[in-house]
């Protein structure tokens, strides 16, 4: 005897069902159903419709476009890319920072009080209360207070030039 695909408990409950009190699986033939196929579908474009539809009319369709994702590789490149632009700007201000400070020092400029000078000329162009007139006379008198401290700086490298001569020259 031969087993192939039977379905025993729905014979036994067929059994059950009818009363008897045997259940003969040998003499038993099963029903065999139909496997149901896959079915194949089919996208159309918009043209092949408009086509279908009887529109003769040109459509187009924008091609999908492929988006290559960014990699870690290239988003690190990016990274260093900017920072090192930054490093490169950072480094010329402190470049130009202690350049400054050189020719200060040289020139016997006190930095602090021209700075001092500069931001209470901006402050007084920023006031909105003074009238142009005020505005212009007190710019006036500040950038007279700058000159006569380059003017003193330069006086003071006159005078210590004199003095660092060696005795032999004088």
């Amino acid at each position: 005897m031969m087993i192939t695909n039977i379905d025993y408990t729905s014979m036994v409950e067929k059994a059950r069902a009818s009363g008897a009190s045997k259940v003969d699986f040998g003499s038993v033939v099963q029903p065999v159903e139909a496997i149901k196929g896959q079915q194949d579908t089919v996208t159309l474009s918009k043209q092949a419709l408009a086509l279908m539809n009887g529109d003769n009319t040109n459509t187009e369709e924008a091609a999908p476009t492929y988006i290559k994702p960014e990699t870690a590789r290239s988003l690190l490149a990016q990274s260093k890319a900017e920072s090192g632009a930054a490093e490169v700007q950072e480094r010329s201000t402190n470049f130009s920072d202690v350049m400054q400070k050189i020719l200060d020092q040289r020139t016997g400029v006190d930095r602090k009080k021209l700075d001092e000078i500069n931001a209470m000329i901006e402050e007084i162009a920023n006031n909105e209360d003074m009238s142009p007139e005020e505005k212009e006379k007190a710019i006036e008198m500040l950038e007279k207070m700058k000159e006569e401290i380059i003017e003193e700086s330069i006086e003071l490298q006159k005078v210590a030039k004199q003095t660092d001569k060696p005795e032999d020259e004088v």
